[in-house]
């Protein structure tokens, strides 16, 4: 990553265009976010696959100058200098084209942006449609329908041409040029009892320098929204040591850091270890690692062994024929000791991982229901509320839910029936419609909706105590996820880095997506009156059911409807 140069004060302005200022509120996107570069003869194969973009022609206006730097923008290739050569010789230098990374939707091409240039043509102001933003550290971004970016750009003519002497620092390329030069990887971080890999998904420009730039990240510590959930084995202040930078060699990435002071442990070296190497391996050249700190090599031995995720072995929980049910294939079981719940208006069923424990409502969401499943009492009572909303149970068998017309706060019912009261104060005033906590127990996807503005999902961190119990409230910094749906209808967790959600762009009906949870949407065919979406474990497991019942499944990227089964309310294990 590269530091963004001060004092010039002509960043990517980003604003939105609000179709009516009393019913939308206008949205801002940060605009420093340095991501990296492609260098000249780097071997990634990527770099090659990157359209190599013109440069000026003798004669061009400042319209087709402005257009075509923008759009060599795509062009990484020998640290952009296709793009440069549409600039004056000294903002070559100043020009940083690592420091934010805008994108276009798809339907939107250059040419079809508007413009105008003062009279004496030194100065040009475009606007564009932008739906996502990679920010300093490589996190994605998206954002509001109606979202412009506003670029100003200064020209004066050198060697008879024009060229441009002031521009925004930044990228601006459309969704599919993104795809092409850009790599999602995942940082890795702990839980705070050491016992999972939690992901912390960022984007990454294809490049020989890919690796250095991660382990920069990496030392900088995980991403704001996930503050106080996880925790790292890499001390404060570790840096990379001689070169500054990660080599490879027939496959094995050299890893080298400084002293450290005080010296870590064997059991904290193994750890640091581990973190590095479950970060670096996902990238393809790479097949394992040799790390040094302070000039001495840590042995891989003192490593030890965590788990990368939360295994999801059970069938989903739903409601049928009154009962708590679980889907085995294409039949319907009903749990053992299950009540009748013909009278009991009863929604939203959830099961522990490890099956002894299922929670539903009951009394239109009035009561929070727990019936352990080894014992043969009836379901109790384990909290009362106004209109609660979907419970969700993380690994530590601890029950998480709120009030639909929520004042900030979440309730969490551990395993012992001890309450926790847990602040999430930007929820304050809104409508919750649904949560649910990641399987690692690290955060919590949380639906709410504001009067008339589009539903929102943020995604925060959980704190923890050593025993695992919620902190007194989550990190003050939620990720705001797929930003640009007008609606969002339910939401469930598809592995550790995205959500799947039933939702729709504007003027399109509800259909299901994967969202990434710092990425770009991807819709999931159609299906139709979805209702309520369920996912396992790594997102190829999802159910949809609609509303009178009918349950699809989604196996091979298409979705089929299972017969002579009706069902409401699906739910994997978490």
């Amino acid at each position: 990553m590269t530091t963004p140069r001060s004092g010039k004060g002509r960043h990517m302005l980003i604003l939105a265009v609000c179709a009516s200022l009393a019913l939308t509120a206008c949205s801002s996107i940060p605009t420093k976010s340095p991501v990296g570069h492609i260098e000249a003869g780097s071997g990634d194969p990527g770099a090659s696959s990157a359209r190599i973009p013109d440069g000026p022609e003798p004669g061009d206006s400042v319209g087709e100058i402005v257009r075509g730097f923008l759009a060599a923008g795509a062009g990484t290739g020998n640290n952009f200098s296709v793009a440069k050569s549409f600039l004056t010789e000294a903002e070559a230098q100043e020009w940083n084209p690592q420091e934010s990374v805008s994108l276009l939707p798809n339907d939107t091409d250059l040419d079809s942006l508007n413009y105008e240039v003062t009279s004496d043509q030194k100065t040009l102001t475009m606007s564009a449609p932008v739906v996502g933003l990679v920010n300093s550290s490589g996190i994605f971004n998206s954002t509001k329908p109606g979202t412009q970016s506003n670029m100003e750009f200064s020209l004066r003519q050198e060697n008879g041409e024009w060229r441009i002497a002031s521009a925004p620092d930044g990228l601006l390329i459309s969704q599919t040029e993104f795809r092409t030069i850009f790599l999602n990887y995942s940082l890795e971080f702990f839980t705070s009892d050491y016992s999972y890999l939690v992901p912390d998904s960022r984007w990454f420009l294809r490049s020989s320098s890919t690796p250095t730039a991660i382990m920069n990240e990496l030392l900088s510590g995980p991403a704001p929204y996930l503050s106080g959930a996880v925790v790292t084995a890499l001390p404060d202040g570790a840096k990379l040591s001689d070169s500054k930078v990660v080599t490879i060699e027939n496959g094995v990435a050299h890893v080298s850091l400084g002293n450290q002071n005080p010296a870590p442990t064997d059991r904290e070296k193994g750890l640091i270890r581990q973190q590095i190497a479950s970060t670096l391996k996902v990238i393809p050249s790479i097949s394992s690692i040799e790390l040094t700190i302070g000039g001495q090599v840590v042995s891989e031995s003192l490593q030890p062994k965590t788990d990368t995720s939360v295994q999801v072995d059970g069938p989903p929980v739903v409601l049928a024929n009154d009962r708590l049910s679980r889907i085995s294939g294409t039949t319907v079981a009903k749990v053992d000791n299950s009540p009748d719940l013909s009278e009991a208006k009863a929604s939203d069923p959830a099961v522990s991982f490890d099956d002894s424990v299922y929670v539903y409502l009951q009394n239109s969401g009035k009561q929070l229901m727990r019936l352990k499943a080894d014992d043969a009492a009836d379901a109790t009572p384990i909290l009362k509320g106004k209109r609660l909303v979907r419970p969700s149970i993380d690994r530590f068998n601890t029950v998480w839910t709120g009030e639909r017309e929520n004042k900030g706060k979440l309730t969490a019912i551990g395993k012992d029936s001890q309450e926790y009261s847990v602040a999430t104060d930007f929820l304050s005033g809104r409508e919750l419609i649904d949560l649910e906590v990641s399987r690692d127990g690290t955060r919590i996807a949380l639906l709410s909706k504001d009067k008339d503005e589009p539903s929102r999902i943020d995604v925060v961190g959980i704190p923890r105590d050593k025993a695992g119990n919620p902190a007194n409230g989550v990190s003050d910094a939620p990720i705001e996820v797929g930003s640009n749906f007008e609606e969002v209808k339910d939401i469930s967790w598809a592995g550790s880095t995205s959500l799947v959600a039933l939702a729709a762009t504007e003027n399109e009906r509800i259909q299901p997506f994967r969202i990434g949870v710092t990425g770009p949407p991807e819709q999931l065919g159609e299906v139709p009156d979805g209702s309520r979406i369920a996912s396992g474990e790594d997102g190829r497991s999802i159910l949809v059911t609609s509303s009178s019942g009918e349950i699809y499944s989604y196996n091979s990227n298409a979705w089929q409807k299972l017969i002579d089964i009706s069902a409401k309310d699906p739910s994997y294990p978490g």
